[in-house]
């Protein structure tokens, strides 16, 4: 996405600081600049993104747990400015749609094949 719209400010996250520091690399690697920090899904977040842009994760090592996703899922309208979108990379066998339109109102898949499916909802 930076490399296609090097005007954004990428902002990424995530719990695990493994994926922080793995996120900088990349960042570094691909001589790109974002802001990367750790965050349990919003607690260290800000509330007026336009776009929230994840592969969000549905197990914790080798359990399963939706719970994180369904939080993603559902608080993001809070964290979106009035026009924000969400776009969500998924397996396509996670059913997410309903979480997204109980969040948004509404939900599109853009893509889908037998193991995953992009999601997208518009505040």
């Amino acid at each position: 996405m930076a490399k296609l719209n090097p005007e954004i400010e990428l902002n990424l996250c995530d719990i695990s600081a493994l994926a922080v520091a793995s996120t900088k690399a990349t960042l570094a690697a691909n001589n790109l600049d974002g802001t990367v920090f750790a965050s349990d899904v919003y607690s260290d977040t800000s509330d007026d993104y336009q776009f929230i842009i994840s592969n969000p994760p549905f197990h914790a090592g080798l359990d399963t747990s939706y719970s994180a996703t369904e939080t993603l899922l559902e608080q993001a309208p809070r964290h979106l400015t009035a026009t924000g979108e969400l776009i969500i990379v998924a397996n396509s066998f996670l059913k997410y749609p309903p979480i997204i339109e109980c969040a948004f109102g509404q939900s599109n898949t853009l893509s889908k094949t037998n193991k995953f499916a992009i999601y997208h909802a518009k505040k």
